[in-house]
Formats: C-alpha cells, structure tokens, sequence
C-alpha cells in the first residue's frame, strides 16, 4: 500500500480497495485533500474529478497556477495560512460553478493541509437590461393554487361552536406550502380541530402538509382520538423526510360540556379568551414535533360559553424585529380588543371569531410583515342554533315566505352562499310542490297547510323537514313542469320521500361550511428582517439574524462542513438569532437526529435564557443549553 493511500485512511477511516477508497469516492460532490508542505492535490473523490475536469486536476496537482487550478490553489493557500474555514464561489467555465467550502486540516502542532468539499452551483449571473416586472411568475401562481386546493375550503358549522380560519401566505407561491389547519365534526357533537406546521417551501411541503392532513382527518374522524391520529402521523413522518420535525396542534371539543383535550405537539399552545377579553394561554402540553420520539402528552382545560379557542401557526408569534415574548403579547392585546370592540358597523355580519381572525393578522402582519406563514383558527362557545320552525297555508306566495324566512336562519348560522343557494332551491321546490300538488281545489284554507323544520345537528348537517296532510299524487308525464322533486334530490347530500294515508313528508339533509380567507402578503414578510450570518470557529458555528427558509440551504451545508459530516462535535451558537422559524428548526433537528443513524460527533445547540431561539428550542423539544 502506497504511502498516499495510508495517509487517506488514517484520514476517514475507510479501507484501500484497488485504488479507491469506498467512503471517500461515495461522498456526493467533490471532495479534496491538499496536503502541507506545497499544498498540491493529493486526493479527489470520483465526483470532484469530473466537476474539475482532467485538466484542473492535473494543474492541481503539479501545483501549476493559471486558470480555475490558480484561483482555487490561491483559496487554499489563504486558509493553511489563516487556520480558518471560509467559502467561496469558483467558475470552472462559462456556465458552470462550484460552491466551495475549505477547512484546515489540523494536526497535532500544525495545519497538515486543507479540506475542501464543493457543489455545482450556477455562476451569478448578469442582470438583465430590462427586468420583467412581475410579482407572481407562473409556477409562484401553481404553487399558491396548490395551497389552496390542498386546505379545506371552509370549515363546518358544528352545533354550539362558532367557527371561523384565515391564511396568510407570506410570500406568494415561495414559503407556500407549510401550515396546515382542519376541524372535523363528528357524529357524537364533538369537534376536532388541529392547526399543523410542516416545516419548508414549495411543492415538497405543500404535497407532505396535504399528506398529512389527509391522515390526520381520517383517522380524528372516526373517534376523536387525537393521540391516535398524531401517532399516525408520525409514523408517516419517520418515513417522509419532508414531514419530519413538522408540528401540531390538536384539540378535540365537547360543546355540550365545553371540555377541551388538547396537544401540543412541539407547536405554540391554545389561547382562550372569555367574554370579558381576559387572554390566557393554555400550558404547553409537553410532546415534541412529528419523528422526535417523544410521546403525545394530553392536557385538558374547561371552557365556559362565551369563551374562544384561539390556535395559529408560530409565524404570528415569531414576526420580524420583535422578540417572542412581544409577539406573544400582541397577540394577546389584539384578542382582548377585538372582543371588547363588539361588532363593526362596516362588517354587519361579521362574528366574533371571524373579527378575530381577521384583526390578527391584519394588525400583526401589517405592522412588522411576517417571516412564515401564519394559520388562526377560532372557535366560540355559544348557545345552540334554535330549530327553524313555520307552519303556513298552501297558498302561491307561501314558497317566497318560506325563502325569506329561512334565509335569516340560514344567516344566522354563517353559511356559505353557495351552500346557501343549495338549500334554498331544494326547499323552495319541496314547498312549491306541496303547495300546488297536495291539496284539491275542496279543501279548507285551515287544513291545507305545510310544515317547514329546519335543524342543525350535532355533525353540522342542515336538515329540513317539509309535511303536508294533502293526498299524494303520481307525476304525469314529463313535460316542462314535475321536475321539482328532481332538482331539489340534486342540491341536497341527503333526500328522502315518504307519503301516506296522512300525507307526504319530504327530508332534505345538506352539510354546509363557512368560507375561509386565503390570503396574500408578498414583499411584507422582508419587513425588519435582518439576514442570516454564519461565522465558523473551530468546532462552532456562531449564527445571527433571522433563520428561515432562506437561509436552511446554507446552514445545512454549512453544520456539515464544520461538522466534517457528522463525525465530530459541533457547537451551534444561537445567542444572536433574532428569529428562529420551523424552517430551521428542521435543519437543526436533522443534524441532531441523522436519518440513517450514522454519525459519530454530536451537535449541541447554545440558546441563552430569554432569547428567541430559546422560546422556540423549548417549544420544540430540541435539547440545548443556555450556557
């Protein structure tokens, strides 16, 4: 065995075969040793050989200057010669570039040489003569369509809740894709309710959230059993990488008693806010995010009438240019004055968990923009619906009675206008039909009546029950009338006919939902925002400024460069992060937890008390230290 390749073992521990060393060549990208005293290449990966091409690799190694072999030979002598990491951008043709990370290679008493590892990488390019001004390209508008296809459409109008949810995308069809909500009603009255975080961007998030979504509604609908669901998910998450490190929080709720069981899966915690605009945050019930390992802990609160279950997203609670601890108290403060404003004149028909939603992210959004995009899901105690209940005479203008009437029910209970539109027509031809058909030209005004209930039940399901006493009559031949029993099977989910000796009873059964807001804030989410800075130390990384989305490419590469892929322990110094979004939660919780479990150094994560990567650390539940 040549000296060169023992050298190469004792490096990365592999073993020489035939030439090649399994590791080193296997590592994606190139990676490159020089070697003290000339610095000249002695070793490259498979990889690094066909990005530098033969004719670098050969300058490099005689150490000939000139060329991309000159400028990369000149980076590697400035960091033998500084003892610390740095990157750099290197073109090894017109439209081809490597992203470089170089590191010293240490010995006992001296530098031994220089590491370098490097991507493909697109050159910066020349700024055009004439930008296009466009502020959404054509994929950003497939990206916004995606979210919104994949979030439910409204949310159900269970008996005994108010419900209401608004989205706010922060950057149109760029950070789409991440927060998810959901409120399932079920049979027994109860309500689930759910708002997640899948940390990312772009398609990769938007189809893992929908995913998960999927699972989880199926699964809560069932039972109720959230724990179960969360589980659920999590076994989906250990297996989509995407998913992993996503959190939750869900909440199942029982309008009859107002009790409320609740987790928080490494996500903010419940507000709930009384009638009289006292805030209070729900405990913190103690699980971690999806894949973390650690178990969905419940915790359970009791709810009076009058009071709102508020959940959001963490992007509310983590803006730009405000520390958590104020975000939270803003939140807070717009709640409570929300409440204690009463309705608004302009929004006549706005209620209470709408104003909500609407003034959160209105006020808090609009005045520092956010990071991330941001879910509120409302909920509002209140006394059931009363039964809908009219009884008139079979008489032509009785279908147009019936409308208005059932209109200001329909109004009362928020229901969508398409929804609304469905109901409508079927009565309205139900209670057509009784009044033309029941009843001979002989029967007495006093007998010849018809019977409109209309219900909500405890699913959320609208139904209405139209009865008459009158003789049921078998429809002639089709003709342009006699359609109406037809039409009104169309617009309803459920539709059932009975006639007797005592006269027909029609039932009608349609599950309507109220509109969610999605909504847009492209430019907004820049507002206060202080970039990503990464500072590489021996063994520690220092970061400031905001970590999100768009930094996660860097600071991954960046904890593996520094960390010599996971083979040594690294120290993450988060003392001057200003804001720390799920987005690079998950970048850190996937260099704690490698997904193939190899790995021989660890990753220790340093967030002092008070600080927002501390708040956020805490919530969760990645391990770090305050010192």
């Amino acid at each position: 065995m040549s000296e060169q390749h023992q050298r190469r073992d004792a490096m990365d521990g592999g073993s020489y075969d035939g030439g090649r060393t399994s590791i080193f060549d296997q590592a994606p990208g190139l990676l490159a040793v020089f070697e003290a005293p000339d610095l000249r290449l002695t070793e490259v990966n498979a990889a690094g050989h066909g990005l530098l091409g033969d004719d670098v690799v050969r300058r490099l190694r005689a150490g000939e200057p000139g060329g991309p072999a000159g400028e990369l030979l000149a980076l590697v002598r400035e960091v033998e010669a500084s003892g610390a990491s740095r990157t750099a951008v290197l073109a090894t043709g017109p439209q081809e570039a490597l992203t470089l990370g170089l590191a010293p290679w240490h010995g006992e008493d001296a530098v031994r040489g220089v590491v370098v590892q490097a991507v493909p990488t697109a050159p910066p390019a020349a700024p055009p003569a004439a930008p296009a001004q466009s502020p959404v390209g054509s994929g950003d508008q497939t990206l916004v369509a995606l979210q919104d296809a994949l979030l439910p459409g409204g949310v159900p109008i269970p008996r005994g809740v108010r419900l209401a949810a608004r989205y706010l995308l922060a950057d149109e069809g760029v950070v789409a894709g991440g927060d998810w909500f959901d409120a399932v009603a079920l049979e027994d009255g109860r309500l689930v309710l759910a708002v997640g975080d899948v940390v990312g961007h772009g398609v990769r998030a938007s189809v893992a959230m929908g995913e998960l979504r999927a699972l989880f509604e199926e699964r809560a609908r069932l039972d109720g059993d959230i724990e179960a669901a969360l589980e659920l998910l999590d076994a989906r998450a250990r297996r989509v990488p995407p998913a992993r490190a996503a959190t939750v929080c869900a909440a199942v709720l029982d309008p009859q008693t107002g009790e409320l069981v609740y987790c928080t899966a490494g996500h903010p915690p419940p507000m709930v806010v009384s009638p009289a605009g006292e805030t209070t945050f729900l405990p913190a019930s103690g699980a971690g995010p999806l894949a973390s390992g650690l178990p969905f802990d419940l915790a359970e609160h009791q709810l009076e009438e009058g009071d709102v279950l508020v959940m959001y997203s963490d992007g509310i609670v983590e803006r730009p240019g405000r520390t958590v601890a104020q975000c939270t108290v803003d939140l807070a403060e717009v709640v409570r004055e929300a409440v204690l404003a009463g309705p608004d004149l302009e929004r006549i028909d706005e209620r209470l968990p709408e104003r909500i939603c609407r003034e959160s992210i209105e006020r808090l959004a609009g005045s520092t923009g956010v990071a991330d995009d941001v879910t509120v899901l409302a909920a509002e105690l209140v006394e059931p619906m009363p039964d809908l209940h009219l009884s008139y005479p079979a008489m032509p203008d009785t279908p147009r009675v019936v409308r208005a009437e059932l209109a200001e029910w329909l109004d009362e209970l928020q229901v969508g206008p398409l929804d609304e539109v469905a109901l409508q027509h079927a009565v309205g031809e139900v209670v057509t039909n009784a009044c033309e058909h029941a009843y001979s030209a002989a029967t007495r005004r006093s007998d010849a009546v018809v019977e409109v209930v209309a219900h909500l039940d405890d699913e959320g399901y609208v139904e209405v029950v139209v009865r008459d006493t009158g003789t049921w009559r078998v429809p002639g031949a089709p003709g342009t009338r006699g359609r109406g029993l037809a039409m009104a099977r169309g617009f309803a989910d459920e539709f059932e006919l009975h006639h007797g000796e005592e006269g027909t009873t029609a039932r009608l059964r349609l599950r309507p939902t109220r509109s969610v807001g999605m909504l847009t804030a492209s430019g907004a989410n820049a507002s206060g925002r202080e970039p990503l800075t990464i500072e590489e130390r021996p063994g520690r990384l220092v970061l400031t400024g905001t970590v999100d989305h768009r930094g996660t490419d860097e600071l991954r590469r960046r904890i593996a460069h520094a960390s010599y892929g996971g083979t040594s322990d690294l120290v993450v110094d988060m003392s001057a992060v200003t804001l720390l979004a799920s987005a690079g939660v998950q970048v850190l919780y996937e260099a704690m937890a490698p997904a193939n479990g190899f790995g021989l150094g660890v990753v220790h994560l340093l967030a002092p008390l008070g600080s927002p990567a501390q708040h956020v650390l805490e919530m969760v539940r990645l391990p770090y230290s305050t010192s």
